[in-house]
Formats: C-alpha cells, sequence, structure tokens
C-alpha cells in the first residue's frame, strides 16, 4: 500500500473522523504530561513542577513525547509480533502452531505455560495465527453437546472483529468465510453461515471447549475441540484440504545490542498490518520522529537527540503498562476487585488505545467482548494490602453474592507475570463445577487462600497460594447482566488466619 492509498482510506474519507482523532491525540497528551505551562522551567502552586527542562533537547523532548504515544498505540502489534515468533517458527512451549492450521493444547493450561497471557484453566485452547494476503480461510466450529463453545477472533492490534460459536447460533455449529482486508474477489453464496472481514491481514484466533478437568468430561471435550477447522477457501471448496507446515513468520529485532529494537518490531508490525485510515492523523505525528506506516526518515537516520528521546520513551512506555495492568486501568473498582472495560475487544471504536495497549494486550493478549465473558481482576485485599502468598485469604460470599452465569464461574489464581501461579499442588481455581463445594447453612460460601493445605472440611473450597505477590481472576463465561452492566458486587478479600 502506498502512501497515497494509505490517504486515501481505499474511499473512506478522513474528514468524518479527523475530530475524533484529534481528540484521542488530546487526551493521551494530557495522560503523559505533568504539567502545562507557559515555561518548561516555572514551577506551578503545590509544589507541582514542569516535566521539561532546558536541561534536554526540544528534539529529545518531541521524540519522548511522540514515542510514548507511539508506544501505547503499536504495543498490542508489538506483542502479537513476538507472540507469533514465540509460537510459529521459534516454538519452544507447548504450542507449535502452523500458519493457517490450529493446534491443539489437549490438556487444561498450568504453571508451566510461561506465555504471560493469562490462561485460564477452564477451557482446553485451539490456537492458530492466520494470514489472510493470499485468499479467504474458512473456519468452522462444532455443535458441541451444551458446553461453552468459541472461536474468538483479533485483529493485530488485539481487538475481537468477531466470534465463531454455537452460543451465537441456535446452538448449532457454524461455518463462517474470513477475509483480509484487502480481498475483492467473490463470495460464495449459500455456502456458509456468515462472512468477517478482518481489519488487518493477520488474525490472531483464540478457541475455547470447557471442561471441568475430571477425565472423563476432558475425553469429551477433546473429542469436540479436534472438530474445529481452518482452511483456504480454494481448498475448502476442492473438498482436498492439505495441513499446513508453514512456520515462517517475521522476526522480532533483538534488543541484545539495540536500544531501539522494540520500536524497529513496531514498525515492521504497523507496516505489515496497517492501521486503519481513520487513524492517519496520529500516523503522520508519529512518522514525524520515524515511528509506524508514514514515517519520514528510517530510525538509523535520527539525530541522536530524538534517539535519545525514543529510548527513554520505550523505558517509560513499558512502565507504564505494567502500572495500568495492576490498576485495572481506568475502569470501575469494587472492593479492589476492578471490572474489566465494557469496550474490552472494542477498545479503538471508542479512541481508547491506552486501555487497548493495557490492560487488553499486556495482561492477558486478548480479551473478550463482555457478553461473552466479563472478567474481574484483583491485586489488593480489603485494606489495600497488595495480595502476597506469605498470608492467608478469605472470599465470604453471601448468598444473594454467589456467583452466576450461563456457562461457568470461577476464581483463578496468577502470579505477578500473568502466569497461573506455581504452587505446590496441582489446583489453580474454584468455579461453579468443583466438586464437594461446601456452602454454610445460611447458604454463603467462602473460598480460602493460603500455601498450606487445610483441613479435609475446607479443601473444596480451598485456593492454593504462591510465594510472593499474585493477583486473582474472577470470570463469568456467558455472563448474567448484573456482570455486563456492573452493578454486580464482588466480596472482598479478606487477610485471615490459617484454616
Amino acid at each position: 500500500m502506498t502512501k497515497n492509498e494509505w490517504h486515501q482510506g481505499q474511499g473512506i474519507s478522513l474528514r468524518g473522523s479527523i475530530k475524533g482523532l484529534l481528540k484521542s491525540l488530546f487526551v493521551l497528551s494530557l495522560f503523559l504530561c505533568t504539567t502545562v505551562g507557559t515555561s518548561s522551567e516555572t514551577a506551578l502552586p503545590g509544589k507541582i513542577s514542569a516535566g521539561l527542562t532546558a536541561a534536554t533537547d526540544w528534539r529529545e523532548d518531541q521524540a519522548y513525547f511522540l514515542g510514548m504515544q507511539a508506544y501505547i498505540y503499536g504495543y498490542p502489534a508489538l506483542r502479537y509480533t513476538r507472540d507469533r515468533y514465540r509460537m510459529v517458527e521459534n516454538a519452544t512451549g507447548i504450542i507449535q502452531i502452523r500458519v493457517n492450521d490450529f493446534f491443539h493444547v489437549t490438556r487444561l493450561a498450568n504453571s508451566s505455560d510461561k506465555y504471560s497471557a493469562s490462561a485460564n484453566h477452564d477451557t482446553i485452547y485451539s490456537l492458530s495465527w492466520i494470514d489472510l494476503n493470499e485468499e479467504p480461510m474458512v473456519i468452522h466450529a462444532p455443535q458441541g453437546d451444551g458446553r461453552y463453545i468459541d472461536i474468538e477472533l483479533a485483529e493485530f492490534y488485539s481487538d475481537v472483529f468477531g466470534y465463531v460459536s454455537p452460543h451465537l447460533h441456535d446452538g448449532k455449529a457454524i461455518t463462517y468465510l474470513l477475509l483480509g482486508p484487502k480481498w475483492d474477489g467473490a463470495i460464495p453464496e449459500g455456502q456458509f453461515d456468515g462472512v468477517l472481514r478482518s481489519p488487518t491481514p493477520w488474525v490472531w484466533a483464540v478457541a475455547r471447549v470447557y471442561s471441568s478437568g475430571d477425565d472423563d468430561d476432558l475425553v469429551i471435550a477433546k473429542k469436540i475441540q479436534s472438530e474445529f477447522a481452518l482452511a483456504p477457501l480454494s481448498q475448502w471448496q476442492s473438498g482436498n484440504i492439505v495441513p499446513s507446515t508453514r512456520r515462517d513468520v517475521r522476526d522480532p529485532f533483538s534488543d541484545a545490542n539495540d536500544p531501539l529494537a522494540d520500536f524497529r518490531t513496531m514498525n515492521a508490525a504497523m507496516n505489515e498490518n496497517p492501521p486503519p485510515p481513520r487513524d492517519a492523523a496520529l500516523m503522520r505525528e508519529f512518522g514525524r520522529v520515524g515511528l509506524g506506516p508514514l514515517a519520514t526518515v528510517a530510525l538509523d537516520d535520527l539525530n541522536e537527540n530524538t534517539r535519545r528521546g525514543l529510548q527513554r520513551a520505550l523505558l517509560d512506555g513499558n512502565i507504564l503498562l505494567q502500572k495500568l495492568a495492576e490498576a485495572g486501568g481506568d475502569t470501575k473498582v469494587v472492593n479492589n476487585w476492578f471490572f474489566g472495560d465494557k469496550n474490552w475487544g472494542r477498545m479503538a471504536e471508542s479512541g481508547d488505545f491506552l486501555g487497548r495497549a493495557s490492560p487488553q494486550s499486556y495482561a492477558g493478549g486478548i480479551e473478550h467482548w463482555v457478553e461473552m465473558a466479563a472478567k474481574l481482576r484483583s491485586f489488593a485485599d480489603a485494606d489495600g494490602e497488595i495480595l502476597n502468598g506469605k498470608n492467608n485469604y478469605r472470599i465470604r460470599f453471601e448468598k444473594d453474592q454467589i456467583p452466576t452465569a450461563r456457562a461457568f464461574w470461577s476464581i483463578s489464581v496468577y502470579d505477578d507475570k500473568f502466569n497461573l501461579a506455581e504452587t505446590d499442588w496441582d489446583k489453580y481455581l474454584v468455579s461453579d463445577a468443583t466438586e464437594n463445594l461446601v456452602y454454610g447453612q445460611d447458604g454463603s460460601l467462602e473460598i480460602y487462600l493460603q500455601q498450606d493445605q487445610p483441613e479435609q472440611a475446607y479443601r473444596a473450597n480451598w485456593i492454593p497460594l504462591p510465594k510472593g505477590d499474585f493477583n486473582l481472576f474472577f470470570r463469568f463465561y456467558l455472563p448474567n447482566q448484573s456482570m455486563i452492566d456492573q452493578t454486580y458486587v464482588p466480596p472482598p478479600v479478606r487477610k485471615t488466619a490459617a484454616n
């Protein structure tokens, strides 16, 4: 795509969206600036001083400012480039994906899976990196037996553009045609239940099948999982489907001796998966310091001051996203549980590039539309102290607080890298499928969190804790309305004595 074509937006006028884009730029600017004043060295009331001083060259300041914004915008594509490489070309963990093919993880996730993706322990996963550059792909989800089944489809900036799921198709099997952003060929009529067009050439597909985890149920879940299908349109129509063998993807740049490596990777990702025309104003700004698809100068040709500003932006950008992930972003907080953003999976629609970067991408890689799965996360107890495995905790649900969902609910424990927490016990959660849960005489439910195994009577209600800091993820799949509209009141996590 030429810069002219990008500006033209394939017939989409930028004038109607420029106001919204400038508003997004302004919001990011306010977030990043510590103060606003007429002098870069003037102290403001309340002992707040300006963040910029005469000690740095203006070009360094500009590069830092624009670099932070670009990092926020492009982080999801940077992360996806790394993840794709780690799962496809340089696969080192359990996940070994071939492009345009499903890789089936036939067990529930556990603490050995180090992908920093907040993988759940409720479903088995099927995963694929889909390349739509050459032709459309056909994707199929089976009917199953009524349990939760979905294929979630994310464009390369982590927003979700659709689902293939029997829950959205009267419980029936469903087959869709996936189109790339540039596809203008014929679309076969009457062969598919629907057509989805991805905003980017590359797609991250995450399929799930619920399992309670017991051996008999896992056999059934794996049978359903094996019926997921993905194939190029030409092969699907011919009936001769040949499994993919492709494992070549774009390599991320190494940061071993290159302080701007992440920006190089981000630039490559944004050229491979161009942002939508509505964001052209932002891209022109980023391009002034060598970033994004409209860069006017190569990173290697930047002056030293500009390069220094970009290096600072990379360091501070990652710190900012980490802070946001741990704070839950700008969303509703009740009893130190923060709700997932109502726009998760749709963040760019409202211009919330910061929320898209973190927590959405940074803490999980991909997030659901709220009507498919609503979530709560907690990093702190009732007193606001960081959750740590050296302590014992209790969550008490009164009868009218006990979670409900049309598919399932669960509370899981994660480490500070967003992996399932490593403990001495092969147990990560309590859910509505946990056998022998003990309820109080008044109908209440108490969940115990501690490192040591409790007395027999409490073990079903127990979640083992790791050493060090941890966080809790409270999931509701096919949630009830109180979670969708965020009126549900979760109980706090209280520090207690051991059980």
